[in-house]
């Protein structure tokens, strides 16, 4: 493959901030109102609530003037605390690589969609104004037949040119997930010929457009062995075995690495122990580490998955943490309880977790798997 994909900008990303480290940019809706104002703040003007009441005043809602500026001035809020954690890590931490969860701002309502959309479009003027590559990544999980699945990836990962004639991306992600589990169509990696031809355009966006696809392999939820690890008869391996030697497979006929890095890669939690199963069946995928933070996830239980030689010894993976570093003033994650120490309590968390990052690269088992420390 002649195209330098996502994962090899990742990759050098990484280098750059010196950790795997990839917060959530997520801006949660709470349980209550008056929690969701106590974070957020209850905003009543400015260029962003206007953007919202009017957007507001299109939509149902449009009727009820009292609920709809409350509304609008929480999506301030939550729109503003974002950006203001963006900012943080890109600035002050030196961050570079994100990935954000499709499901927190559905939750929204119609318009989180257009939370999500101006939230990439801050990344990407941040990318601009700093003169630096920030890898943006998709949580979306979409996974169906390909008339349906080339819509999803139309909308995360591509423009409307071809379709439209217009060079614009309202969502310009460098990669987004999909679920295997109606079969490979989902990669959407050949023409699919049916009633209407569907063009390969999974294969078109990573060998053209440089994208990257993660897939669904063995995730961080406390049920994911019920079906994941159950053996499938007819090829002999684990069901989570199976996806990931496909995607290597993938790979391979489709001639798609590029120095040492396939733009596949991989979900594979940390709350579940790897032994390095995964990576000797796909060894060139970049792994979605979900996991750290609310869900418990450890480093003894993902580092073996890393790449152990060659250029990019010791990457090949992000850590995802989303709530943890998202909220980091919160108590449970070891903050002050205090919103307005949002700052102060970011920077903590990064550094914390990069100690632990560093200190997990020297346990034995990762050194005599001849894994290395690569920042």
């Amino acid at each position: 493959m002649e195209k330098k994909h996502a994962h090899v900008d990742l990759a050098l990303a990484q280098r750059e901030q010196k950790t795997l480290l990839c917060p959530g940019p997520c801006p949660h809706m709470f349980d209550n109102r008056q929690v969701n104002q106590d974070v957020y703040g209850l905003h009543t003007k400015g260029e962003i609530f206007e953007y919202y009441d009017t957007l507001l005043s299109l939509t149902p809602m449009g009727s009820d003037s009292e609920m709809r500026k409350v509304y609008a001035g929480l999506l301030t809020g939550a729109e503003k605390y974002t950006k203001m954690m963006l900012q943080i890590w890109v600035e002050v931490c030196g961050l570079r690589t994100f990935k954000d969860q499709d499901g927190v701002y559905q939750e929204w309502g119609p318009p989180g969609d257009f939370m999500m959309m101006r939230i990439v479009d801050y990344v990407r003027k941040l990318e601009k104004k700093l003169n630096t590559r920030i890898v943006y990544q998709h949580d979306c999980k979409r996974g169906d037949v390909a008339g349906t699945q080339t819509g999803y990836m139309g909308r995360f990962l591509d423009d409307l040119w071809d379709k439209l004639g217009i060079k614009f991306s309202f969502l310009p992600y460098d990669t987004m997930n999909v679920t295997p589990y109606m079969g490979s169509d989902v990669a959407l990696l050949r023409e699919n010929k049916h009633k209407n031809s569907i063009p390969p355009r999974g294969l078109n966006l990573m060998r053209e457009k440089g994208k990257g696809i993660v897939v669904v392999c063995k995730t961080s939820n406390d049920s994911g062995p019920e079906y994941q690890q159950e053996m499938i008869a007819s090829r002999g391996m684990t069901l989570e075995d199976c996806v990931a030697y496909d995607v290597n497979s993938w790979t391979e006929e489709y001639d798609l690495n590029y120095e040492g890095l396939s733009p596949f890669g991989l979900v594979v939690g940390s709350t579940h122990v790897s032994t390095g199963r995964m990576r000797s069946l796909c060894p060139e995928a970049t792994l979605w580490v979900p996991g750290f933070g609310n869900q418990g996830g450890k480093f003894e239980n993902i580092m073996l998955e890393l790449i152990r030689e060659g250029k990019w010894n010791g990457q090949g993976a992000i850590f995802g943490s989303e709530t943890a570093m998202m909220y980091g003033y919160q108590e449970k994650f070891g903050g002050t309880g205090r919103v307005a120490d949002a700052e102060e309590c970011a920077i903590k968390g990064v550094e914390n977790f990069q100690k632990k990052e560093y200190e997990a690269y020297q346990q034995p088992e990762v050194l005599d798997a001849g894994i290395k420390y690569p920042f």
